[in-house]
């Protein structure tokens, strides 16, 4: 892994690769969780920038894209927005050459914006169509006052019929930027070759000091009670349980323990949660959890769907397993604690088979944290801990949740 910071700020992350594909994925920090005012501008910013460039129509982009991607696709989270996509090495100079052209030369035009409006909000309209989704942003909207997760990244409606195009214009000169941007490329090129093309395409970029008030990140968590919201859908004939536990105030070695701990706690069909939901009781089908360590979420998830005569019994039996950390712990041994490490390592180098999905770790590590090497080391001296420290930490972030019901 190398990088290089260019004139302007930008910097390029690269790695070297052995096939004849090479991943692009172009971060930065312009995600929901920076909007000031009107919900979904980051989401729409996005959008606008495949309408048209100062050389380049929107029918150009589409068909230049298509000519030479296997995959491309621009994605807004809260923390960022990337785009990215990965294509023969042969081409990897134009795909950074277009990726360069939208990003740097948007040309925002009028013919066209009302119409991807329309679009975006057709999107919203498709978004808590899965329950999951629904269930989520039901236990979000719930939960937070202040936090920008309140509401989809998408925006609302109303917000959405209230952006203009000056308002993207705006957000873009506010937080497209070089000193904002970092450029993953994983080829089998070499560093220099890779160097001197994203130079050729971005250097030209005009650098600009990053002048942004330190952003402040909203806990909401002063008060750590259990909390538990019930809301109905219609036409569904089981229950969605989602429940959720800050993890706000770890570091990053902590989250690493946890992500050890959770290979014990909720993954898989030998995970203490799942032999106790279904194996034992045959109350689920199955238990899935995240550890969602962004900006502006920090979350550990734990979701299940179960019958609605069943709820109540399932949240008691989670709570029983928290509850009873101490005892369980008795029982893992150093074999037991390597093991959910070996798992998690799989699972990881698994996902990372694909070169796409190694890159978008990468740029948005380095857009939320300023520093990739924190993805890297989170499989680095993982034999080295110990059941005690990796209680501890779930004992620090399970004292209490928040839980969402859709039944």
């Amino acid at each position: 892994m190398r990088e290089y910071i260019l004139k302007n700020n930008l910097k390029l992350i690269y790695k070297k690769a052995e096939s004849e594909l090479s991943s692009i994925c172009i971060s930065l920090n312009a995600g929901a969780g920076v909007e000031k005012g009107k919900l979904g501008l980051a989401h729409a910013t996005e959008h606008m920038l495949y309408k048209g460039t100062e050389k380049r129509n929107e029918a150009q982009i589409n068909k230049e894209l298509s000519s030479i991607f296997g995959f491309q696709n621009a994605m807004t989270n809260y923390p960022y927005v990337i785009y990215y996509g990965t294509l023969l090495s042969e081409d990897l100079e134009k795909g950074i050459e277009i990726f360069s052209d939208i990003i740097i030369r948007p040309a925002f035009p009028v013919e066209g914006f009302k119409e991807e409006m329309d679009i975006i909000k057709e999107e919203l309209n498709e978004w808590d169509e899965e329950l999951e989704q629904y269930c989520e942003d039901k236990l979000f909207f719930n939960c937070f006052n202040e936090r920008r997760i309140k509401h989809p990244i998408i925006g609302t409606k109303e917000s959405l019929n209230s952006i203009t195009l000056m308002d993207i214009k705006e957000f873009y000169v506010e937080n497209y930027f070089p000193e904002n941007t970092s450029i993953v490329v994983i080829s089998s090129k070499s560093f220099e070759e890779v160097k001197d093309i994203v130079v050729k395409h971005f250097e030209q970029w005009n650098k600009r000091k990053l002048n942004r008030e330190e952003e402040k990140y909203i806990i909401e968590y002063d008060k750590l009670v259990t909390r538990r919201f019930n809301d109905k859908r219609d036409g569904i004939k089981t229950c969605k349980v989602q429940m959720v536990f800050p993890i706000d105030m770890l570091n990053h070695n902590e989250t690493k323990l946890l992500k050890v701990f959770n290979e014990y706690f909720c993954e898989g069909v030998n995970s203490l949660l799942y032999d106790t939901l279904r194996t034992k009781n045959g109350l689920i089908y199955d238990v899935i959890a995240s550890i969602n360590n962004e900006n502006y979420i920090k979350l550990y998830k734990i979701m299940f769907t179960t019958s609605k005569e069943n709820v109540d019994k399932c949240i008691e039996l989670v709570n029983n397993c928290i509850n009873n950390l101490e005892h369980y712990k008795i029982n893992i041994n150093k074999q037991d604690i390597n093991g959910f490490v070996k798992a998690l390592k799989i699972k990881r180098l698994f996902k990372e088979e694909k070169s796409i999905i190694l890159a978008k770790e990468l740029a948005v590590y380095d857009t939320m944290f300023g520093d990739y090497n924190i993805y890297v080391d989170e499989l680095n001296n993982l034999s080295e801990i110990y059941k005690e420290e990796v209680f501890k930490v779930a004992e620090k972030v399970l004292k209490a949740s928040s839980v969402q019901v859709i039944c």
